[in-house]
């Protein structure tokens, strides 16, 4: 059942540009992965707009992590 007043995790909110998404599997490889970092709530990524919208946590997560993970699994991070 849902509980319309249970508060929902708030974090710091990133979006970064990426390139090299061919499909919807890119997107869930990327946010699978980003998933696992400590500290992030969510991430939503977009092989149609080529950018992941990334919510965590700044006292447990490093924003820089993020390129790291998308660049390790062989997609760009725009700047």
């Amino acid at each position: 059942m849902f509980n319309l007043f249970k508060s929902k995790k708030t974090g710091e909110t990133i979006t970064l540009k990426l390139s090299g998404l061919h499909c919807t599997s890119c997107s869930l490889n990327i946010d699978g992965e980003i998933e696992e970092i400590k500290g992030v709530i969510s991430s939503n990524t977009s092989y149609a707009k080529q950018s992941s919208v990334i919510t965590y946590d700044p006292q447990l997560a490093d924003p820089a992590t993020f390129s790291a993970v998308i660049e390790k699994l062989g997609y760009t991070v725009v700047t």
